[in-house]
């Protein structure tokens, strides 16, 4: 393995999808690790150890920088049953690879060869200015393979995100896991994060509504009490006013 041609892979593969800066230093990071690992075909790494290390902020935003370089074809890892410690692989330049660098390639000569002969034509016409060239067309990106997310990665998505996150992370596994990481209607799930989101906003949603009913019922119950303890004083004041008005047709007058 050519720790140089891993490195020319690395960014024709930036170059073709656009990669963020956490996924970048993630991935020099496995490859100076497997370097001091003498280039074994499968090295491991902690999570925790590579969170201290890239100080990066959290399991979700590692997850998901490894999840895309794994989907660009730059490496490859395995966990299991949620193990902190992953084994990961630097997967070698491959015909994709060889693809996507022909086609940069060929668009950097290109534009080396234009930039020559628009200064050939400035220098023999004597303009300063030349003529705008129309934009050229951007190759449309190859599609990203989805990857269905682990238990362990749902759950980490849902921490802290409702009262019963851990019930309903496993609700949501279970059940996109059980459709084969397909929708009701039978479309492919693209973004199980997307998927997520909604289900946590839409059970939040119902937990609101319960909640108001639940507070409405008791306003109601309140209004009803306090409508008997009025009835109550009307009549005690009514069947006061009587005895009072009996008593004084009786009384004697002074002569």
């Amino acid at each position: 393995m050519n720790y140089i041609e891993l490195i020319k892979n690395f960014w024709l593969q930036h170059n073709a999808y656009s990669l963020t800066v956490t996924e970048t230093a993630l991935y020099f990071y496995l490859l100076e690790t497997n370097n001091l690992c003498r280039w074994a075909n499968t090295f491991n790494r902690n999570n925790g150890k590579v969170l201290a290390d890239l100080s990066i902020a959290s399991l979700k935003t590692l997850s998901n920088a490894r999840n895309r370089l794994k989907q660009v074809g730059l490496i490859d890892f395995k966990t299991k049953n949620g193990s902190p410690n992953v084994v990961y692989t630097l997967v070698k330049f491959t015909e994709v690879g060889a693809e996507v660098g022909a086609q940069v390639g060929a668009e950097v000569g290109a534009e080396i060869i234009k930039h020559k002969h628009k200064q050939k034509q400035v220098g023999n016409s004597g303009e300063l200015f030349p003529p705008d060239q129309p934009p050229k067309k951007k190759p449309p990106k190859p599609k990203v393979e989805f990857i269905p997310p682990t238990a362990e990665e749902v759950k980490e998505y849902f921490r802290d995100k409702l009262p019963d996150w851990e019930l309903q992370a496993d609700i949501f596994y279970n059940h996109f896991s059980g459709l084969g990481w397909k929708t009701a209607t039978g479309a492919k799930v693209e973004r199980w994060d997307s998927r997520a989101n909604l289900w946590i906003i839409e059970k939040k949603q119902q937990d609101n509504g319960k909640t108001e009913n639940q507070a409405q019922r008791q306003n109601n119950r309140d209004a009803d009490k306090a409508a008997k303890a009025r009835n109550l004083l009307d009549e005690y004041a009514a069947i006061e006013q009587g005895s009072n008005a009996i008593s004084h047709q009786g009384e004697i007058p002074d002569l």
